[in-house]
């Protein structure tokens, strides 16, 4: 996929010339099953007019500019968001830097970007869309645009699933309950966090079960608890028991991602890992001695193995990007 960055008064040559984009515009934040159905859509119209199939996304999220206090904890960073744009199969991903100066166009002013320097022919957008200065380009204003300038623009209406609209809103409600199944179902894949091995206390490995210690650069995490994970790893997928919080039987205070990973022998400290939440097994607990922590895991890694061996069974080969 071509990754094309713009800044507003830098020259920009799209790579696909005259042929016929096709544009979808948004955050895109977790691109859950309502992304994915308007990236189809997408798709599918580019191979209508031989064209190509891209994605007009910013960076930063403009509520981290506009107004930080009011940004949510994003599902995916910058990074993941762009490879799950990949994995999705469109052509280009347009990245806009998002700026004051960016933020001040009105509706007229972005729309002329999308006609006379991308050379857009047809638009899709979720129904919820809005652009411009102020959020004052409309679903409405873009279509009447749309018409004045021959430029198909198509409202993709919401997935929906139990009666409730899939969005990244729902999907951060529910990460942040521990509803990991939950969760999946509305993203089409498991929620995942990645982020380099890094050094911990190596407590765990005293007493039979060494941990792998995750540093990560992901906004939402799930809460503290013990989970069933996959652990991958160089694109293989391990079985692993996975525990977010403070160690409070050590009193270390420090959030801390922590993976004690079955049937893997080996040292990784600086790789680049990721690690799948299939369901929450348990909640963090303050134990009184070591021994007692040590059977605790014990019981957990037995039950994580039945979790997981049934997961195995129905999603056989899903990966983080799904």
């Amino acid at each position: 996929m071509e990754i094309i960055r713009f800044e507003l008064g830098r020259p920009v040559d799209p790579w696909w010339g005259e042929t016929s984009p096709v544009i979808t515009i948004g955050n895109f934040d977790g691109v859950h099953l309502g992304h994915q159905e308007i990236f189809r859509r997408v798709k599918r119209k580019a191979l209508e007019l031989n064209g190509k199939a891209v994605v007009f996304t910013f960076e930063p999220h403009p509520l981290k500019l506009l107004r930080p206090d009011k940004c949510p904890l994003l599902i995916t960073p910058y990074e993941k968001r762009i490879r799950l744009i990949q994995h999705f199969g469109m052509d280009a991903a347009v990245v806009a830097s998002f700026t004051r100066q960016f933020a001040a166009l009105v509706p007229e002013k972005f729309f002329h970007i999308l006609k006379n320097v991308f050379n857009v022919k047809a638009i899709f957008i979720g129904y919820d869309f809005s652009f411009g200065k102020d959020r004052q380009g409309s679903v409405e204003k873009l279509k009447q645009f749309g018409k004045e300038n021959a430029i198909e623009v198509e409202v993709v209406e919401p997935i929906t699933l139990h009666g409730t609209p899939v969005s990244s809103t729902r999907i951060r409600r529910l990460v942040a309950k521990g509803d990991m199944k939950g969760a999946r179902e509305f993203l089409g894949r498991y929620f995942f966090l990645s982020g380099e091995v890094v050094e911990g206390h190596k407590r765990g490995k005293g007493f039979g079960f060494p941990t792998a210690n995750i540093a990560t650069g992901h906004e939402l995490l799930p809460p503290r608890g013990v989970y069933a994970t996959f652990f991958f790893y160089k694109g293989k997928r391990y079985r692993a028991a996975t525990n977010l919080g403070v160690n409070p039987t050590f009193n270390n205070g420090a959030m801390t991602i922590e993976s004690y990973i079955l049937d893997f022998e080996g040292t990784l400290y600086g790789e680049e890992v990721s690690v799948s939440f299939v369901e929450k097994i348990r909640d963090e607990i303050c134990f009184s001695t070591v021994g007692a922590l040590a059977d605790q895991i014990a019981s957990d890694v037995e039950k994580v193995e039945e979790i997981l061996g049934l997961e195995e069974l129905e999603n056989p080969q899903e990966s983080p990007e799904g």
